[in-house]
């Protein structure tokens, strides 16, 4: 077995771990090692404001998706096709953004 299909199993195999874990997992982990990286080895200084801001942020992107919920039960995306698809996508984006950045202009 060469490395190219090591490499190429061993991917998948993560990969189905994760399919598993959830959706959103591989973003959470890759967000959480860049968050160690900053902290510890860049400026373990603000780990406090790193930890305050991401958690912060992070909320705002799940009160958004709340929102969408919500507001609109019966128009989910998944569950519509063609351009009802692509609206409902975008205004489930939009209001997660409006969140997200409303958030982040709080103190």
């Amino acid at each position: 077995m060469d490395f190219k299909s090591r490499l190429s199993a061993t991917y998948q195999g993560f990969a189905a771990a994760l399919d598993d874990f959830g959706r959103m997992a591989l973003w959470a982990l890759l967000s959480l090692l860049l968050l160690v990286v900053i902290a510890w080895f860049l400026n373990p200084a603000k780990i406090g404001s790193y930890l305050w801001i991401v958690s912060k942020l992070s909320l705002a992107a799940v009160l958004g998706y709340g929102f969408d919920r919500a507001a609109s039960p019966y128009a989910r995306p998944h569950q519509l096709d063609g351009i009802e698809r692509a609206m409902a996508q975008t205004r489930r984006a939009t209001l997660m953004a409006a969140a997200i950045v409303a958030a982040g202009l709080m103190p």
